[in-house]
């Protein structure tokens, strides 16, 4: 997918490594290598942060993409990604939302083109 906005830069993880590969995988944003060979995942130049905060709130991620409705549904089809909610249309008309959970519970609205 090719990201064009992703919000918040601060996501609830209880398992770090896990949450790094799959938004890595699932929304192909970079990664950079840190000190003990740990993974860590940037957007535009600024990183992402997973918290281990207690207690745990799932929270939503906001990720719009400048992908078209096909190319994402077969993206998240070839992750084995489910959808946990129908498609939806976005009040502008343009736009449709694809609506994730994440395997921690925080939500995810992938946001692409007609």
């Amino acid at each position: 997918m090719r990201v064009r906005k992703f919000s918040p830069m601060q996501i609830p993880a209880q398992d770090v490594a896990r949450a790094v590969r799959f938004y890595r995988e699932v929304f192909d944003l970079p990664t950079q290598f840190g000190e003990q060979e740990e993974r860590h995942l940037f957007f535009h130049e600024e990183p992402i942060h997973f918290n281990q905060t207690a207690p745990f709130e799932p929270i939503t991620v906001q990720v719009v993409v400048r992908d078209h409705q096909e190319a994402v549904e077969n993206h998240l089809i070839n992750y084995a990604v489910p959808q946990v909610a129908p498609m939806s249309q976005a009040p502008d008309g343009q736009h449709v939302i694809f609506h994730l959970d994440d395997f921690e519970g925080n939500r995810i609205q992938v946001i692409a083109n007609k």
